[in-house]
């Protein structure tokens, strides 16, 4: 209980103003983008409901909720920089949470109004859009922990009592989905919560460390360790975070899989489809923070191939040119197909064909991102021993003062208002990492206005050592009758990757302790043909400790496949270096049976 009440108690006194005051500017800043996602979203979910419900309903709740907003925002205007005393900090600690209550209790009363009885449709876009708002208030405003518990618990707890009002078994099930849903975001909340709560301590700890030094005129050495100590807490922070949200986002793109697959009316199927979209969007986004933290690990290596540059311009061209035509973009493309010139193109060049690729295709989804008219060209032009390739376009180009920081991380000169349709920001900072890796001599230029050229060069290859990485055989992965030993502590993961892995004709033996595993296996008389395993399991134990002991019983050649959410550069060498195959969560399923395969037969 004593627990409880450190984390629910928010005191503010001289001792803690520095962070708290750090804390209220952080939430002070983020309200332009929860106000403005809130007040989008009502007239749009009003717009759907109008012919559905009493529109006398619909006016007195957005009228509510615009109110509840204006005070707010009235409040924000007027006292929104004044922040530096302690009575200050306090007044607004007050008003946030009066300001919440209302603006998060309007919406929970909401879903009462706007709940539509025995139209499960209906009802399954309220629960959506109060799980994307939960998620967004998670992930967006972790900083301030009285307005996020106050805001979690009056948004879904009234909803869940409404579903559960139905009194009938889908109903119940859904209420108690929600409940877990809850659950998890709470366990993420708290530990963002924390973690950020501690890396404010440390940097102001840090903060005060180099005042002092720069007092006393210390010596640049011990200025320059405090910095690296401040910046491994942040590397901590980003670690800790993208671990945790992987987790429930890993079994939410399960079920979101499983879902899809069941449906079958069609609003049930609508509605999957648009959830899976969604996890879809948040993936992506992982995956380049994943991307990012792989490559300054260190623990990618080019491996460098003799292969035909044609294949991976085409499968650029299949993916990127649907979406230069979405937006009426004209997309050229010479160097390939029927308008390939042999004097312009070499057919085989040398390089790391699937790191050129994340290259290319982050270079031209940027170019066709930033640009509104006119259209994108890739050229490849022979230059003695180099092949250079070109990606121009005719987009907003960039200015002189923004130019040196393009490639730095979150950096976006074109967004300012941090529209999350338009990325991280990490596009480019991947993009020079690699071009570091490759040393393939990337340039830059552009006018403001005018449009962008970004090129780089890669050498030209030997024919006679042609291999074909790009050549994919459109067959199913065949894992029938393969032996799986899963070690799985999550049991909502356990069990969907155990289903998965059975319609994929495997025979699983799985638990969440390596010891259950090995014993029903000899039970079983079977020998293990893989291991899947979670990197971070009970009591300590991690899938480097489970591999070595299933690899000392049935030999040093088991392939394994580990599963993590941890984009700490420690774990990933660990990984690494053990030999097994590492995939991150959220995993689709897709790649979760390419890589077993592949670890199986040595075959993409």
């Amino acid at each position: 209980m004593s627990a409880l009440h450190d984390l629910l108690k928010f005191d503010i006194n001289e001792e803690n103003l520095p962070i708290r005051r750090e804390q209220i500017r952080a939430r002070i800043a983020m309200y332009p983008t929860m106000s403005m996602s809130a007040l989008l979203l009502l007239p749009l979910l009003a717009w759907l409901l109008w012919d559905v419900l009493p529109q006398a309903n619909i006016l007195m709740w957005a009228s509510l909720i615009l109110a509840a907003h204006t005070i707010e925002g009235l409040e924000w205007y007027k006292r929104g920089n004044i922040t530096q005393t302690l009575e200050a900090c306090q007044r607004w600690d007050r008003n946030f949470r009066v300001h919440t209550s209302i603006i998060a209790g309007s919406w929970g009363v909401g879903w009462w109004f706007l709940f539509v009885p025995g139209d499960l449709g209906y009802q399954s876009l309220l629960i959506c859009v109060a799980m994307g708002m939960a998620a967004g208030a998670v992930t967006i405003n972790p900083v301030y922990r009285p307005s996020l518990f106050i805001y979690l618990g009056l948004l879904l707890l009234p909803l869940i009592f409404r579903v559960a009002l139905e009194n009938d078994r889908i109903h119940w099930i859904l209420s108690l989905m929600l409940l877990i849903y809850v659950g998890f975001l709470l366990n993420s909340a708290i530990k963002l919560m924390l973690t950020f709560e501690l890396s404010l301590t440390q940097k102001h700890e840090n903060e005060s460390l180099l005042y002092e030094l720069r007092q006393r005129e210390s010596d640049l050495a011990e200025a320059l360790g405090a910095a690296e100590q401040a910046n491994r807490y942040k590397s901590k922070f980003l670690a800790t975070a993208s671990h945790d949200l992987r987790q429930p986002l890993q079994a939410l793109r399960l079920f979101t899989e499983a879902l899809q697959e069941t449906a079958r009316e069609k609003e049930p199927v609508r509605l999957a489809g648009q959830i899976g979209k969604s996890v879809d969007a948040l993936v992506d986004m992982f995956d380049d923070l994943l991307d990012v933290s792989r490559l300054d690990a260190g623990i990618v290596e080019p491996r460098l191939q003799h292969f035909n540059l044609g294949p991976l311009l085409d499968r650029l061209y299949g993916d990127c040119a649907p979406l230069a035509q979405a937006k009426g973009l004209s997309y050229d493309m010479p160097n390939i197909g029927e308008h390939c010139q042999p004097q312009q193109c070499a057919s085989v060049v040398y390089c790391d064909p699937f790191l050129l690729e994340r290259m290319l295709r982050n270079l031209i989804s940027n170019a066709i991102r930033y640009t509104d008219v006119g259209g994108v060209v890739v050229q490849c032009i022979c230059t003695g021993s180099k092949v250079e390739i070109e990606v121009a376009d005719t987009g907003i180009g960039i200015k002189p003062d923004a130019m040196p920081h393009i490639f730095e991380e979150y950096y976006q000169a074109g967004n300012p208002h941090r529209d999350r349709r338009k990325g991280l920001g990490l596009g480019l900072t991947i993009v020079k990492r690699i071009d570091q890796l490759l040393a393939s001599e990337l340039k830059v230029s552009s006018e403001s206005g005018v449009g962008s050229v970004f090129s780089f060069s890669i050498a030209k290859g030997d024919a006679t050592k042609l291999v074909q990485p790009f050549v994919i055989s459109h067959s199913e992965y065949d894992l029938s009758g393969r032996v799986v030993a899963l070690v799985e502590d999550d049991p909502d993961i356990r069990e969907s990757t155990v289903d998965l892995m059975q319609q994929w004709g495997c025979k699983v033996f799985s638990s969440e302790s390596a010891d259950e595993v090995m014993r029903e296996l000899d039970v079983a008389e079977q020998r293990p043909d893989v291991l899947v395993c979670d990197y971070r399991l009970p009591q300590g134990m991690t899938a480097i400790h489970v591999i070595q002991r299933m690899r000392e019983l049935w030999g040093a050649d088991l392939p394994a496949v580990v599963l993590t959410g941890d984009t700490a550069s420690e774990t990933l060498h660990e990984i690494h270096a053990s030999g097994a195959i590492l995939l991150h969560k959220p995993i689709a399923p897709m790649r979760l049976r390419a890589m077993v395969y592949f670890v199986l037969t040595g075959k993409h």
